[in-house]
């Protein structure tokens, strides 16, 4: 375990027997997470492995229509978000692959994503103490897995913020290596007031933890590439949400929980 820099800590871990085990006991990298800091896990996913799930993302995509109405949540799609939000009013432009039906894609594309969702799933069980399946739970919160690509030539995702619960811990997977698949961009945290910018802290295979109220963002993508939803090139990630799409949504001010977080952890006596 090592901290790189303020409120950015590493911890090392190796792939066994499909679990992310840690360095550290998963206790501990849930109190890091909480107090708050930017954990990267260094997960052991082989750049084979990773490189798979972007090929098999890309060919599903491309004999699969783009989604161009509201999202469902209860299949299996892919969209060019360019458009602000309307509560948050975070504007927006990437391309998201959401699997809501993971379990319901032919069987080589599904084992792929399995192969690197199912650790991810398996870890966050683990650190946040549930046991939860992939599956649609129609009034319940269920896990929303999503490969997301970044183009090259200003794909960004502004400032935004999530509940706390019921996710508890956000996790970005690195699928390409920065500094030479793609050279700009990445995602930017506020702790305590510090902007903390993991750009260039992210090497492929590593699993950012982050807690889930923290204020966040992806920075633009190079201006100086020419951007087109059709190139490949950029930064691709996969995350994993687990929530009730059907509930309350986030609301329109920052929640201030991790501040109080903060707080408290200083009044604790040493």
């Amino acid at each position: 375990m090592q901290e790189v820099a303020k409120y950015i800590i590493k911890v090392n871990a190796d792939l066994k027997d499909g679990q992310i085990v840690p360095e550290i006991p998963y206790e501990e990298v849930m109190r890091l997470v909480n107090e708050p800091n930017i954990v990267i896990i260094k997960t052991g996913f082989s750049p084979e492995t990773l490189r798979s799930v972007i090929d098999g993302t890309i060919a599903w995509a491309a004999k699969t229509p783009l989604a161009e109405g509201p999202d469902t949540f209860d299949n299996n799609q892919h969209k060019q978000r360019l458009h602000i939000a309307k509560i948050q009013q975070a504007p927006q432009l990437f391309h998201d692959h959401t699997f809501d039906a993971v379990l319901d894609l032919d069987d080589e594309f599904r084992q792929t994503m399995l192969n690197v969702f199912d650790p991810v799933r398996g870890f966050w069980n683990n650190i946040t103490g549930n046991n939860e399946p992939f599956g649609i739970r129609k009034g319940q919160p269920y896990f929303h897995p999503q490969v997301t690509h970044y183009p090259l030539g200003g794909s960004f995702f502004g400032r935004h913020w999530h509940p706390l619960n019921p996710q508890k811990v956000g996790m970005i997977l690195a699928l390409n290596q920065y500094g030479q698949e793609y050279h700009s961009g990445g995602t930017g945290y506020v702790i305590n007031n510090h902007i903390v910018e993991t750009e260039g802290h992210q090497d492929r295979g590593d699993l950012i933890l982050f807690r889930y109220d923290l204020p966040h963002w992806v920075s633009p993508s190079s201006f100086a590439d020419r951007f087109s939803w059709d190139d490949p090139a950029g930064r691709w990630v996969s995350i994993l949400p687990f929530y009730d799409p059907w509930a309350k949504p986030a609301d329109n001010e920052e929640p201030q929980g991790w501040s109080k977080q903060i707080v408290q952890a200083k009044e604790v006596p040493v």
